[in-house]
């Protein structure tokens, strides 16, 4: 596998992996459970994922 196959494959991983993780987060905040161990830990996750998109962005590898 290229390098850029590679590179497309992990950005559409590190994308799907930020979306599912603002799903389980909301179902969360419905059910009323934002002070629980795995709520911080999966808003940790996003938060790392959400900075490696902003690099991606910065670099105006993704819009």
């Amino acid at each position: 596998m290229e390098r850029l196959e590679k590179f497309e494959k992990a950005l559409k991983d590190i994308l799907n992996e930020y979306e599912k993780l603002g799903k389980e987060l909301e179902e969360l905040r419905n059910e009323g459970k934002m002070k629980t161990t795995k709520f911080r830990e999966l808003l940790g996750r996003k938060l790392v994922y959400s900075m490696i998109i902003n690099i991606f962005k910065r670099y105006d590898l993704i819009e």
